[in-house]
């Protein structure tokens, strides 16, 4: 685990009702230094002290940063300097047995907070985005992802997950649910694992990565562990890799130092993507989210040069920050140190594109800052597949020269189809 000092631990009463998620707290407290005497046992009456703990609070919630922010409330509005709260809890599959909500909450984190106290089953564990859904307005191979965890300790400022993390604990009894789903739902292949969260930080005390890993493997599946982590050398343990391939989020070494506190270094991650490598794991890279600082061309393609000097990724994606309307961009990110070409472009087209899923930088933007990594990508590795992720379907147009695939046919690091080994098709034409 890393070494946290979280602001506050709690345990819900559900994890008691568990031996196997008591064994797994204790694990975890163990490595914190905490006695599990020391960890107030909670239900829904105390989720008002759990929420002032976590700083969670409705006036942080304004609409200002709601609207802005596409219904988020991102950490770069907040100093952050230590841990977050930590909730251990378990899941609640049976729909009987929930709680009602028992108040309206702004505020998305106390509201995620208050659902996961009132209880959360298959709704939580799995997002259902489908494979290859027609007419969506954006490009995405799709397939469900799976979560046990909710927050992360990484800080970024552009970030919507901090504040508080609740860890389900009964691992066991998800992958039961995860042996049905796989049954009622054979054409997906690989999941992600896991996009609210960076469950490395918390491994290998947590064990979860162990555990869905034989789950996976057992029902010939793909567990794509989605990472920023350099907190790997525990994975030389793990069994089933070659059913565990990982995806790491790269990101240039100014865009780390300026909105990316508490995240390895690229260096540091570019090693971790090496040594696993080295241990029989399908390794993938993204680039996500792209921030256009002032020398972005120049750190793109020395960034580019270090990690394929180092590791021959399956396939690379790009994604150019998104979500987000060009006056949350502002107030969030030190515009002075980003491309001043791209923040004019920015600002012109602020309110056209207030609301949309590509806001802040309209479709010219972007294309350019992806051309410059696909081309410098091919001249450095021309073999490896780069693709879009969740992006325009005019942007794959305007780029279509320069990718190997096509919107229809993809290959990439997360897509339900986009199994180890399943990019040679795309290079192979």
């Amino acid at each position: 685990m890393y070494e946290l000092e979280p602001a506050a631990l709690f345990a819900h009463e559900r994890v008691f009702d568990n031996p196997e998620a008591v064994e797994r707290m204790e694990r975890m407290l163990d490595a914190m230094g905490v006695s599990r005497a020391d960890v107030p046992v909670v239900g829904l009456e105390d989720l008002p002290q759990v929420i002032e703990a976590a700083g969670a609070t409705e006036e942080i919630a304004t609409e200002e940063r709601i609207g802005g922010g596409h219904g988020r409330v991102r950490q770069g509005y907040f100093d952050m300097p230590g841990d977050p709260v930590i909730v251990f809890n378990t899941f609640v599959w049976d729909e009987s047995e929930r709680l009602p909500q028992p108040r309206q909450l702004r505020n998305p984190h106390a509201r995620r907070l208050q659902n996961h106290f009132c209880g959360v089953g298959e709704d939580f564990a799995f997002s259902q985005r489908e494979l290859l859904t027609p007419n969506r307005h954006f490009v995405c191979q799709g397939g469900w992802g799976v979560h046990t965890v909710s927050g992360c300790v990484h800080k970024c400022a552009y970030c919507g997950n901090g504040f508080v993390v609740n860890l389900m604990l009964d691992i066991e009894d998800f992958c039961r649910h995860l042996a049905a789903m796989f049954e009622r739902r054979p054409e997906q292949l690989l999941y992600r694992y896991d996009l609210y969260s960076d469950v490395l930080a918390f491994e290998p005390e947590y064990g979860a990565s162990e555990t869905l890993a034989r789950c996976f493997a057992e029902h010939g599946k793909y567990l794509l562990l989605y990472t920023r982590s350099d907190n790997v050398r525990w994975l030389a343990d793990l069994s089933y890799r070659e059913h565990v391939p990982i995806n790491w989020t790269l990101c240039m070494d100014g865009q780390v130092r300026q909105s990316e506190p508490g995240t390895p270094s690229l260096q540091r991650r570019i090693e971790a993507m090496r040594f696993c490598q080295r241990e029989g794991f399908p390794v993938r890279a993204g680039f996500s989210p792209i921030i256009p600082i002032a020398d972005w061309r120049e750190q793109t393609t020395q960034m580019l040069e270090l990690l394929f000097d180092r590791v021959t990724p399956e396939v690379l994606r790009g994604w150019v920050l998104a979500m987000m309307e060009a006056s949350e961009f502002e107030r969030i990110f030190d515009v002075n140190a980003m491309d001043q070409d791209f923040m004019r472009r920015m600002r012109e087209t602020a309110d056209e594109l207030a609301g949309l899923r590509h806001a802040p930088f309209p479709l010219g933007v972007r294309a350019e800052i992806y051309a410059h990594y696909i081309e410098e990508a091919r001249r450095i590795s021309p073999d490896t597949p780069f693709a879009l992720c969740s992006e325009h379907p005019d942007l794959w147009e305007m780029l279509a020269d320069r990718l190997m695939m096509k919107p229809d046919d993809m290959f990439c690091c997360c897509g339900g189809l986009s199994i180890p080994a399943g990019g040679e098709r795309i290079t192979d034409r």
